[in-house]
């Protein structure tokens, strides 16, 4: 795969761009321009988040999504005492439990989680504590594996950290019912998301609760791309491409100006995606200077070498 990427960016006649993803937050330009050498890279200054508007097309934004996402978006603010400079956020540890509930066979649960319960009298931060324990509760179920929960079995060396982690180590605990909620891993997350989302250039905020009731939605991905660039006064955006969910889609909508706006997620290329298609791409066409012409936006799969549209858009900026 590689050599072919290689062979577009030297040939030159297609601009070739990497976006970071979630699952490539700590990767640097220069270990990227290493195995891609020539390649455009749309980042922001802020290490594992880019968003890129090709050339001569500013109306366009394309980034991967995870910015807006509690699990998903940089985390410079957590573990620093453990992990001195990580951006890692939650995700990567859901993704190395995910990963070894596949690796393990999909198998029935080695262990329980303990059950906790809301802490009435503690405050704003002991709610959201309670709300980010239910989607670690949630995880462990949709993901079991063999091992128990106090087996320190997550190795990581990996972007500050060097610690080997357990289960237990991720989920917030308690030690008696309606008591205090505590966590060792994120100590703290549930307070710090309005900070993080300043750090990773979010131009319009939403609460901590929001965002973490909705972890897994994707449904709130693609309405964080209506919200943050159509409904953003300060954005001039009418085409916007996520990925990040895995489910293609075209949504259109209309921003503050009552102009239409054209929505797309491009899914997913490889990933085994039940009940859904695979090989997805998005194929934007510019207009040209015709006043009648559109700007056509196409979303296809390439499921067994067969190009199919599976849905299409147009305006007119």
């Amino acid at each position: 795969m590689f050599d072919a990427i290689n062979s577009i960016i030297q040939e030159g006649k297609i601009r070739v761009t990497y976006v970071p993803g979630n699952h490539d937050l700590t990767i640097t330009a220069a270990s990227i321009e290493s195995i891609l050498p020539g390649i455009n890279q749309a980042r922001d200054a802020v290490l594992g988040l880019g968003t890129y508007s090709p050339v001569d097309y500013p109306e366009i934004a394309i980034e991967h999504g995870h910015r807006y996402n509690f699990f998903c978006a940089p985390d410079p603010i957590s573990n620093q005492d453990i992990a001195p400079g990580t951006i890692l956020p939650p995700g990567y540890f859901f993704t190395r439990i995910a990963a070894l509930y596949v690796i393990q066979n999909f198998p029935l649960p080695g262990d329980t989680l303990p059950v906790i319960s809301q802490n009435i009298s503690g405050g704003e931060s002991q709610d959201l504590l309670f709300r980010y324990w239910k989607k670690w509760a949630m995880t462990v179920k949709m993901f079991p594996i063999t091992n128990r929960f106090d087996e320190a079995i997550i190795h990581t060396n990996v972007n500050g950290f060097t610690g080997i982690y357990s289960v237990n180590d991720l989920v917030p605990y308690q030690l008696s019912p309606g008591g205090l909620i505590n966590v060792s891993l994120y100590n703290g997350i549930q307070d710090n998301w309005e900070a993080r989302q300043t750090l990773n250039n979010v131009p319009i905020h939403i609460s901590s609760a929001e965002a973490i009731d909705s972890v897994i939605s994707n449904t709130e991905t693609d309405h964080q791309a209506i919200l943050q660039y159509f409904m953003n006064s300060a954005s001039d955006k009418r085409i916007v491409v996520f990925g990040h969910t895995h489910e293609p889609k075209i949504v259109t909508s209309e921003n503050l100006d009552s102009k239409k706006c054209v929505y797309v997620n491009s899914g997913t290329w490889i990933d085994h995606n039940p009940d859904k298609t695979t090989m997805n791409f998005v194929v934007i066409t510019p207009q040209s200077v015709e006043v009648s012409s559109k700007t056509l936006v196409k979303l296809y799969n390439f499921e067994n070498e067969v190009v199919t549209i599976m849905a299409e858009e147009s305006l007119h900026y």
